[in-house]
């Protein structure tokens, strides 16, 4: 089996709270067929930015940059269609969050990722950016994305 050293990287997971840095794995290299594996502080992985200390506010900001490129791929190629099919086609093509389940949720991250999508829901609707969230929500005939993250999360819990 042959490993490319240049696609592989090393995170070194550190406690959050480090008291004393000298009990601390600092510099560690390890060597596959004679390359160096880099070490990083964060790394992509399957879709999901795994970082040292075990955040997930990378990865819910690359998922929400992810998202608002999505609302605009679907605002720009579908712009004839109704509002109705253009929610839709949000909820379908730009909802897939995976993983999702695992983020903690009380971060204020996840509120920037609630900002898009209600965002999304107003340049949809062609509604002015004061519109309040009630109106998005029984206009478009959907729940906010903080509630469908809760809901995730709470089926992982149960199951």
């Amino acid at each position: 089996m042959l490993f490319n050293a240049d696609k592989s990287k090393c995170i070194i997971s550190r406690p959050r709270e480090v008291v004393n840095r000298a009990n601390c794995v600092s510099d560690v290299s390890f060597i596959i067929c004679g390359n160096v594996i880099g070490n990083v502080e964060s790394w992509p992985h399957l879709g999901h930015v795994i970082t040292n200390n075990g955040s997930d506010k990378l990865d819910i900001m690359s998922r929400r940059n992810k998202f608002i490129g999505q609302v605009n791929n679907v605002i720009c190629w579908f712009n004839k269609l109704d509002c109705y099919t253009k929610t839709r086609l949000l909820k379908s093509y730009c909802c897939s969050f995976c993983g999702c389940e695992l983020w903690n949720l009380s971060i204020l991250d996840v509120q920037t990722l609630c900002v898009a999508w209600r965002q999304a829901l107003r340049r949809i609707w062609k509604l002015p950016y004061n519109c309040y969230t009630a109106i998005l929500e029984r206009l478009s005939g959907t729940i906010t994305i903080f509630d469908t993250l809760c809901k995730r999360s709470m089926n992982i819990v149960q199951n």
